[in-house]
């Protein structure tokens, strides 16, 4: 079990990863 807690631990980081860059590059394009 400890297994699948860290592969959801890791997606969900990974997931929360990438919606801050896409929301960075967002800011960044508005920018210019």
């Amino acid at each position: 079990m400890l297994t699948l807690e860290f592969i959801y631990g890791a997606s969900g980081f990974c997931a929360v990863l990438l919606f801050v860059y896409l929301g960075y590059a967002l800011i960044r394009a508005e920018k210019f």
